[in-house]
């Protein structure tokens, strides 16, 4: 039996039509599946819940149809990763996680893959939690936690996810090219503080940062190659550091970013680790997955368990 949250609004709106399509070939193949719509009153965490307790079938299988956001959310429902087998039909804009996994386009050899187990493997999750955290306009809010597959960060790129994710008409012009127009644009606007990163108890102090991003997998930002070698399998984080450059320097580093060509530049650093904690002299946007929940001085971040990930 397969559980599958869809995501109608995914992509435009298009989710809704994708998942007719796929629905279709599950009844053709006779594919057992109970199907959720995230856009429901209950949790995901709840629907997890209901399902993991009314089957004895181990490993719950579930399958996602929907972008990194829509596996963002199911993946904080999932109480019980080592009995949880993951699946994913994508349909986003930016796509990182598809692209990372090179996952296929056409649905019928998603399902094919998905149903005849092609691909398997045990992919790490990663975990934030932040505090001291206030909104834009200034206000406080709660502290927080949330898991991640892709990757997680606090400063510009996290500042990129939160306009796109505030500029519905612009990503829907844009689309994945909307994370490019606010990469630009931010370079002049985010504010830079002065970070103690302390990774696996070995501390740094680094001035006037653009972001820190904890990378589980390369490519995030709709395709950026943040950390060309960073694997979800190998237990460890890459930590990639933008500092100490001038607003025209942090500029001309973006193309390089896109290329492959920053590591080893000026302003540049990579580190890695299983956990870090950073500590920030003024409040930076935090981001898990393209999802920005506000602005924190505390970021801790390190991996937690895995999940069977079967395609």
């Amino acid at each position: 039996m397969y559980y599958i949250f869809v995501n109608p609004a995914s992509k435009s709106g298009s989710g809704q039509a994708l998942w007719n399509e796929a629905e279709a070939m599950f009844k053709e193949r006779g594919i057992s599946y109970e199907v959720y719509l995230t856009e429901k009153d209950k949790s995901i965490r709840d629907r997890y819940e209901e399902i993991y307790n009314k089957t004895e079938e181990r490993p719950v299988k579930l399958i996602i149809l929907g972008g990194d956001g829509t596996l963002n959310q199911v993946v904080q429902g999932i109480t019980h990763p080592e009995d949880t087998e993951l699946s994913l039909i994508r349909n986003g804009s930016g796509n990182d996680f598809s692209r990372n996994k090179n996952l296929p386009v056409d649905l019928n050899e998603i399902i094919d893959g998905i149903i005849n187990r092609k691909h398997e493997m045990d992919i790490d999750i990663g975990e934030s939690v932040y505090s001291e955290g206030c909104l834009p306009d200034g206000s406080p809010i709660p502290d927080g936690s949330h898991r991640y597959l892709v990757s997680s960060g606090l400063g510009y790129d996290a500042d990129i996810c939160y306009y796109a994710n505030h500029s519905p008409l612009l990503k829907k012009l844009l689309k994945h090219q909307v994370y490019t127009f606010f990469g630009v644009k931010n370079i002049f606007t985010t504010g830079l503080a002065d970070m103690e990163i302390n990774i696996n108890g070995q501390i740094s102090i680094y001035p006037h940062v653009y972001f820190l991003a904890a990378m589980n997998q390369p490519y995030e930002g709709g395709g950026v190659p943040m950390s060309p070698d960073a694997s979800d399998t190998d237990g460890m984080l890459d930590f990639l550091v933008i500092y100490g450059l001038s607003r025209l320097g942090a500029l001309f580093l973006v193309p390089k970013l896109k290329t492959k060509k920053h590591l080893g530049s000026k302003g540049v650093a990579l580190l890695k680790g299983q956990k870090a904690r950073i500590t920030c002299s003024l409040p930076k946007m935090v981001h898990y997955d393209g999802e920005t929940p506000g602005l924190y001085k505390t970021f801790e971040t390190s991996i937690i368990g895995k999940i069977r990930f079967v395609y």
